[in-house]
């Protein structure tokens, strides 16, 4: 028994882990703001706010100001001041974004994090900006160890022509309703 120990706790210092505890890494939240063009900067958590926006590149829309990129940040938790391996599967993070317009769905990003590196407090962030994204909608998948959590944000936007023609079409049925009186 006394020689597994030694050769375990020759293993931990060789791989800079402890030889009997490891603790997973596990992804704890994803955050998405919206970069606001003229003020130059980042919104409130979109996710957080649960509800879908439309028309986020104009001026109008209901951020106050246009904004055409969305800042995903990952957290994380791990061992306190510990890392992850750069190698080791379970501590590496798989993100995949994808955006849906239409029956069209496209893959934005396809990426991996390793070497995460813990504070004191357990936790890390990775951060990605997804730029000419704010007009359909996304979804974010997460992998790493055991974990995965998937955001999803309601995004759209009405072309002119499209918001003209709601508009004709709006017009047109209280025509019809006005002329039936």
């Amino acid at each position: 028994m006394l020689r597994f120990a030694l050769v375990a706790a020759s293993v931990s210092l060789f791989l800079g882990q402890p030889a009997f505890a490891q603790e997973s890494v596990a992804i704890t939240g994803i955050r998405m703001q919206a970069f606001l063009e003229r003020s130059g900067r980042w919104s409130d958590d979109l996710a957080a706010m649960k509800k879908p926006f439309k028309n986020l590149p104009q001026a109008s829309s209901e951020l106050g100001e246009p904004a055409n990129a969305i800042l995903v940040t990952l957290v994380f938790s791990g061992p306190k001041n510990g890392e992850g391996s750069r190698s080791i599967a379970r501590d590496m993070a798989q993100v995949s974004v994808k955006q849906t317009a239409g029956d069209v769905t496209k893959t934005l990003l396809y990426r991996a994090f390793g070497g995460l590196s813990f504070g004191p407090d357990g936790k890390t962030h990775k951060a990605f900006v997804l730029d000419d994204a704010t007009c359909a909608p996304l979804e974010i998948e997460v992998k790493v160890g055991r974990t995965r959590k998937v955001q999803d944000l309601d995004l759209s936007c009405e072309t002119p022509a499209t918001a003209q023609a709601e508009t004709a079409k709006t017009g047109s049925v209280k025509d019809k309703k006005e002329k039936k009186r």
